[in-house]
């Protein structure tokens, strides 16, 4: 079951990280408008956007995954903390570094049971 899930996970994750990660680089209102909230200015639009478009293709990489899936979580620790405090809406956030938790998770085991 976990070998048919893996792709499908890994797949839908990249999807979600792509698209959030373009969103901030290419400057869409929505970001941009995000970031103001933030109080932070854009600069670390431009980190996150980053991580989640490296991190997503990092997902596919075998030797990257775990880093991905580390920097990753961290930065999904790291965003859903503030946006907590200053409060727009964060529950996609929290589902994201979830789910690719799981994922390292996941992998990690079907490496284990190769080995």
């Amino acid at each position: 079951m976990t070998d048919r899930l893996r792709p499908i996970l890994r797949g839908a994750l990249t999807l979600a990280f792509l698209y959030f990660g373009l969103e901030k680089l290419l400057g869409l209102p929505a970001a941009v408008a995000l970031y103001d909230a933030l109080g932070f200015g854009q600069w670390p639009r431009y980190v996150t956007g980053t991580v989640e478009t490296l991190g997503a293709l990092a997902l596919w990489t075998p030797f990257a995954l775990p880093a991905a899936a580390v920097l990753i979580a961290t930065m999904v620790v790291g965003f859903t903390a503030k946006t907590l405090l200053v409060g727009p809406p964060v529950l996609h956030i929290a589902i994201l570094g979830v789910l690719t938790l799981i994922l390292l998770l996941m992998d990690v085991r079907a490496r284990t049971r190769r080995a």
